[in-house]
């Protein structure tokens, strides 16, 4: 029997009690994966780090599901409500406002609340905007063969950039910043004082 394209979707194994974290768009909703949609379509909610700026995104595909916010300010409290939903056998997402939850976004006490209680966390892969850099990169990424460090944002504070500066200078790996608002910046370890 010959599938459609989009039947293997209905065949995923999407375990309840299970935290999938969900990448979303850099900046062209046509970036959003097939799978995604079907993740999002599937739990019984989604935490986002910002519900302002996701429901845009979620309202473009038509996926009308519970939202909670989850951000840096309310963590710890937003952790503890997703495993109680977990803890009765629900699938919920996280989603950030762009790219693949986890790189530079707030949700490692999140992840860990989880990983502590006990329950699964799923990756739903997808836009990334450092493998994005990576991919136009070009000559940036040839002194290092392919081997790079992510740093995060770039710091505001000056001693901080000084000291990062002299870290990355002793490092022979190329060395990616996400630099707001949302520029995304590429550093060869040979760096020049401004």
């Amino acid at each position: 029997m010959e599938l459609s394209s989009f039947d293997f979707l209905k065949q995923q194994d999407l375990p309840t009690g299970a935290l999938y974290m969900v990448a979303t768009p850099i900046g062209n909703m046509g970036d959003i994966t097939l799978r995604a949609l079907h993740v999002l379509n599937s739990v019984d909610g989604i935490a986002c780090e910002d519900t302002r700026h996701s429901a845009p995104l979620l309202q473009h595909f038509g996926i009308h599901k519970k939202c909670v916010a989850l951000h840096e300010h309310n963590e710890i409290a937003g952790a503890q409500n997703i495993t109680q939903h977990l803890s009765q056998n629900k699938r919920w997402a996280y989603i950030s406002d762009a790219d693949t939850p986890g790189v530079s976004d707030p949700d490692a006490r999140l992840v860990n609340a989880v990983q502590k209680a006990g329950f699964r966390i799923i990756p739903i892969p997808g836009a990334s905007a450092v493998s994005s850099a990576i991919s136009a990169s070009g000559s940036v990424m040839l002194p290092s063969e392919g081997r790079f460090q992510f740093l995060g944002f770039w710091p505001n504070n000056a001693k901080e950039r000084h000291t990062l500066i002299q870290d990355i200078r002793s490092n022979s790996k190329t060395s990616i910043f996400l630099n707001p608002p949302i520029r995304y910046v590429i550093r060869s370890q040979h760096l020049t004082r401004s």
